[in-house]
């Protein structure tokens, strides 16, 4: 069984390898095959997993190894089609990213493509991560500033040419050995970027050739030219990660794994691996069990909590069981867990930094918790996780059992219930030799503990400060975030400041948001409180509140006056969170309150793109039914990408539904490629969405950038394999029936295919290579049911469109 996944792996890599642009690598020792060092070449195929056949740009081909010795850098994957979904060069823009993607190991989100990271594009001491294809692992580089770049040279702008291995193009170049200038590197298809070379011969004939297509040199180069510089050793190995990859890091269902990296390198590397929420602290520092691998290798992780994550399988390590021997299992239990039983006595940790990081995903951190700090309680409860339910100062709260220490006692039965004067008089005397002293510190507690009494005694101390700080809170932000409200008035009358931050920049406003307090929003406000002030992340309350999903500090906010639609420093909205959190009822809330729908986040999105992006079908209904204004629904995105684009590429068909029949969304409109929501929908062999569009009029003949339609498209991506297994198909109704359908994924294409047809896709448009859709279908039997739905459909012209499409769109 494990021979048969490294076969079909080393077949995936070696299909996915065909038509990348390639130099001489670390372990080279044949000469000057290439032309010398820097010179490009393509990989033509793969004789094995082992071996390779590269066509050199001077017309050079021979094979060489790509497993153990490496001969062989990739110098650009572009060509093959390997693109990362959802990413985007922050300098050039390109989206998706074709070919190697870099990302910053230093800045958040932070993606550049190949070619710019290797024109030197953002700083040179930061350091990249390079991926080279979606889902493969990180591989850290170092920084640029002091790596090493060569040139490269072969069939770049200005280089002399002639007719080369491939060549199938008559005498469009003049005839053998005529000689021509390329003129500029473009893409063969939009699906292979940066795989051919436009070309001026000498006869005054011009035209695109396939330079990588499909592993295809269609040119030989005769007087080659640069391409620029590139950091060589940044270049991966051809071969070393396809046949090195046995799956994500070896995890497998059932195995268990900790998380053991520091958290922002993990937050990090979690960006499009399934992201980071505050909810996910629990899995530092905590075992969990593998549950599942998706599509893209991501590992989702069971925890004891019943929680379910997923996670980049970088940041997580295989717990090796060991066996069991003389006393191992006591010695790791006692070192990594204290054992303790109902009854026992504690003492909570002291340090506030600490326990806030233990806190996380056991019971979580408030700042309620602060009076407890140092003091001693008894375990009420031990939870399945091994979390202890302690009562300390009066009262009750879950801890991490590693933030607190079990306390020896001389009488073993102190957890009787006879015992229970002796236990209070034994907690009194601990409480009481734990008194620091310091007046911040007693204030902010007390204000934590809602204990009004001692705050107003507190503070009649000469050398009192109402502002006063400990543990990087005020007593007023304390009792905030707490829900006291008569201690706060205390505060107020002793002119608290309202206005001050704790070290992330939150006021007391922004307090209250995270203790869903809306009556101690309304104190604020009465008080004078900036509702609109921003924490270090730019977030205001209302921003806290609705990530938070606290509706009534949400209302309170918004009665009150707060500004709906402030931007964070992501460039997210409410309106954004609301969307992100489905919660219908604050996204109603805040539109009630005329938050601003059209405002781009740091990524372009407005609301409705955000809603389209996230398949959020009720939001973007309630979205649809509150436009301000009608022709918002078709507005477009930096790179021309409207909310039908975004729901389309990303097959949400009620979203897409929505926008078209309630929207009435424009699905003509064309993205920077050109390209229609029906490109995109055919491309990605969305059928529904592909049903859908066509159903409610679509334009089946708009040309992309490259003259193709989406029938151009829809053929392109069939593949012989598909069209082998069509043969047998006779019945063309049987086929188109199938549209949809879960069991017609291999035919897909096809079947998209022929419904374009059937509904008026037209069969003799030229794209810019001069190639009509037929001309894409290299199989008869296709060919022959592409022209007999044509026929058909003319014909169903005359008696009613109607009937026909029943026919055809029945499920």
């Amino acid at each position: 069984m494990m021979d048969s996944v490294a076969g079909s792996r080393s077949t995936r890599f070696m299909m996915e390898g065909v038509g990348a642009r390639v130099i001489r690598g670390p372990d080279w020792k044949w000469g000057k095959q290439d032309g010398g060092e820097g010179h490009v070449g393509t990989v033509r195929n793969f004789e094995s997993p082992e071996e390779v056949v590269v066509v050199w740009d001077n017309g050079t081909a021979a094979n060489y190894r790509c497993s153990g010795p490496y001969d062989l850098r990739v110098l650009d994957s572009a060509p093959t089609g390997v693109k990362h979904d959802g990413t985007m060069c922050d300098t050039c823009r390109q989206q998706p990213i074709f070919g190697i993607r870099l990302k910053c190991a230093e800045c958040n989100n932070y993606d550049l493509c190949s070619n710019c990271y290797h024109s030197d594009k953002h700083n040179l001491r930061h350091r990249f991560y390079r991926i080279s294809t979606p889902g493969s692992e990180r591989v850290l580089l170092d920084a640029r500033r002091k790596s090493k770049k060569i040139a490269v040279r072969g069939i770049f702008p200005g280089a002399r040419v002639v007719r080369g291995v491939d060549w199938q193009w008559e005498d469009q170049d003049g005839g053998n050995g005529r000689r021509g200038k390329v003129n500029d590197i473009q893409d063969w298809s939009a699906a292979s970027p940066r795989s051919a070379a436009y070309v001026v011969w000498d006869n005054g004939a011009k035209n695109l050739y396939r330079v990588g297509f499909e592993g295809m040199a269609d040119l030989k180069v005769v007087n080659d030219a640069k391409g620029g510089t590139v950091y060589r050793d940044h270049l991966p190995l051809l071969g070393e990660q396809g046949a090195g990859k046995t799956g994500p890091h070896g995890l497998q269902i059932g195995d268990q794994v900790n998380v053991d990296l520091d958290l922002e390198i993990v937050q990090s590397l979690q960006h499009g691996h399934g992201g980071w929420i505050d909810g996910m602290y629990e899995c530092l520092g905590t075992t969990g069990t593998v549950m599942g691998i998706d599509e893209d290798h991501d590992i989702v992780v069971s925890y004891p909590s019943g929680h379910r994550w997923t996670f980049n399988p970088a940041v997580l390590t295989k717990v090796i069981n060991k066996p069991p021997g003389p006393s191992a299992s006591h010695s790791v239990t006692e070192s990594t867990t204290p054992q303790f039983v109902v009854g026992d006595l504690v003492q909570i940790c002291n340090d506030v930094e600490r326990i806030k990081i233990l806190q996380r995903g056991h019971g979580e951190w408030a700042d309620a918790m602060l009076p407890t700090l140092g003091k001693v309680g008894r375990v009420q409860q031990i939870y399945h996780d091994n979390d202890l339910k302690v009562e300390v100062c009066g009262t009750s709260w879950t801890y991490n059992p590693l933030a607190v220490t079990k306390v020896a006692s001389s009488d073993t039965n102190i957890q009787g219930a006879a015992s229970g004067e002796r236990l209070s008089a034994l907690l009194k005397k601990l409480f009481e030799t734990h008194v620091s002293g310091d007046v911040n510190e007693e204030l902010v507690k007390m204000a934590a503990n809602g204990d009004a009494q001692k705050v107003e005694e507190c503070l009649k101390r000469p050398d009192a400060d109402v502002n006063g700080v400990f543990a990087s809170h005020t007593a007023l932000q304390a009792a905030s975030q707490n829900g006291h409200i008569e201690v706060l008035k205390i505060l107020l009358r002793h002119n608290a400041d309202v206005e001050l931050e704790d070290k992330d920049g939150d006021r007391a406003v922004h307090h209250a948001a995270f203790g869903d307090e809306p009556a101690v929003v309304q104190l604020l406000a009465q008080a004078g409180a900036d509702l609109n002030a921003r924490n270090r992340r730019r977030q205001t309350a209302l921003h806290i509140a609705v990530n938070k999903d606290h509706v009534g500090v949400v209302r309170s906010l918004l009665e009150l006056g707060c500004h709906p639609s402030l931007q964070d420093s992501e460039g997210d909205t409410p309106l954004h969170d609301a969307i992100s959190k489905k919660r219908d009822d604050m996204l109603t809330l805040l539109l009630d309150h005329n938050a601003d729908i059209m405002l781009t986040n740091n990524n372009g999105f407005n609301a409705l793109h955000n809603a389209a992006l996230r398949g959020n079908p009720s939001a973007m209904k309630i979205l649809l039914m509150k436009l301000p204004r009608p022709w918002i629904v078709d507005e477009k995105k930096d790179d021309g990408y409207t909310a039908l684009h975004l729901a389309a590429l990303n097959n949400h068909v009620e979203v897409a539904e929505l926008l078209v029949l309630v929207g009435k969304a424009d699905p003509d409109l064309q993205n920077v490629n050109l390209q229609t929501a029906l490109h995109l929908a055919v491309e990605r062999q969305h059928t529904q969405i592909v049903r859908l569009l066509v159903r409610e009029g679509a334009n089946l003949n708009i040309p992309d950038k490259d003259g193709d339609t989406p029938l151009h498209e829809a053929l392109r991506h069939h593949t012989l394999s598909q069209l082998r297994q069509l043969q047998d198909v006779q019945d063309v109704g049987k086929l188109l029936m199938g549209l949809g359908s879960q069991g017609a994924d291999k035919k897909s294409s096809a079947s998209i295919a022929c419904f374009l047809a059937a509904n008026g896709a037209d069969l003799t448009i030229k794209n810019k290579k001069g190639q009509t859709p037929l001309d894409l279908c290299p199989d008869p039997n296709l060919c022959r049911a592409l022209a007999r739905c044509h026929r058909e459909r003319m014909v169903q012209n005359s008696v009613g469109d109607e009937l026909w499409s029943v026919i055809l769109l029945k499920n």
